[in-house]
This record gives structure tokens, C-alpha cells and sequence, in this order.
């Protein structure tokens, strides 16, 4: 396989160097946007994220399919509104922040860095501008975030069946096809 850019430094700030540790988190660094491990389905319904943060990298609590997981990969749903809290599980100084593929603060969302034992960033509303999520002062604090269509394309979609020549209703079928 073939990384270029951001992604190659993702996978080498990530540790993701060990081959047991890449099919523990379905891939390189979690599944690296798309991993076959990846239940999109398993995040519907998700709006907080809980991570341990520590200098050897963020450790996944909740949601469940992240639990005990290095620098595991988030997924969105583009403009859904979503809380991460971090726990500080080394007393050091972290962050979080939300990058873009060209490693930039998507529309400020970052925490300011402090040892506290926990700090949340409220009201993040996805899009396909997130690429990552880390902690400014440590590179290998660094993972992917997987951004995937709204989930109201889902019920768009069961529209368009009846739309598409299905009985509606008033039990009229393909007539608009015609």
C-alpha cells in the first residue's frame, strides 16, 4: 500500500508500526478512514466521545466499539453535533483539537491545554472538512476521524423507493413512471 502525505505521517505518529496492533484497530491507526472493521451502523445514535489522554497517545472509553483501543478512529455524521471529553490519565498537559487534511483547526474547535483531569469540547458539528482529532503539543496523540453522509440520506432513501414506482398510500403504483 501506497501513503502519501498526512496519511503516511498519520500512520507513523500513530505507532501503528506493529502489525498485531494494526489488526487490533482494524488497520492501520484504527482503520484509517474506511477500514473494513468499521461499523458505520454501530456509531448511529452516538454523540459523545470519551478518550484517555496520555503522551503514548488517546485511548478510546466510549463508545463501546472504541473502549481500551489506541488511537482509534472516529466516525461522524456530517452535520450531527457531537461532545469530546478527554480524561487526563498522565497528569501532562493536553489538548484536543479537530484538524482537516491540511492539518489546520477546523472552524476552531480545540480546548486550550491544561492538566486537568478532564476537559470536554461541546457542540462540534461534523463535516467533510475533519480528517483528525488530536492533541496540539504531541504527535503521536493523533487519529483519524471518518466522516460519513447525514444519516437523513437514510430516510430519503426509503422516499425514493415510493417515488420509484412502489405502492403509495392510496395503493397507486408505477403510474409516474410512465
Amino acid at each position: 500500500m501506497k501513503l502519501t502525505g498526512a496519511a503516511a505521517a498519520t500512520a507513523l505518529v500513530a505507532g501503528c508500526s506493529d502489525d498485531d496492533t494494526d489488526e487490533e484497530n482494524g488497520g492501520e491507526n484504527g482503520g484509517e478512514n474506511g477500514g473494513e472493521d468499521i461499523d458505520v451502523e454501530a456509531w448511529e445514535g452516538v454523540d459523545t466521545i470519551e478518550l484517555n489522554g496520555a503522551l503514548g497517545g488517546w485511548e478510546g472509553v466510549a463508545p463501546d466499539m472504541i473502549a481500551g483501543e489506541e488511537n482509534p478512529t472516529i466516525v461522524l455524521f456530517e452535520d450531527q453535533e457531537y461532545d469530546f471529553t478527554w480524561y487526563n490519565a498522565d497528569s501532562g498537559t493536553h489538548n484536543i483539537e479537530i484538524w482537516d487534511e491540511d492539518e489546520e483547526v477546523v472552524e476552531d474547535y480545540q480546548t486550550d491545554q491544561v492538566n486537568d483531569d478532564e476537559q470536554t469540547l461541546e457542540g462540534v458539528v461534523a463535516s467533510e472538512d475533519m480528517a483528525y482529532y488530536r492533541c496540539y503539543p504531541h504527535d503521536q496523540m493523533q487519529a483519524p476521524i471518518q466522516v460519513e453522509p447525514p444519516l437523513d440520506d437514510d430516510e430519503n432513501g426509503e422516499e425514493d423507493e415510493e417515488a420509484n414506482g412502489e405502492e403509495d398510500d392510496n395503493g397507486n403504483g408505477d403510474e409516474d413512471d410512465e
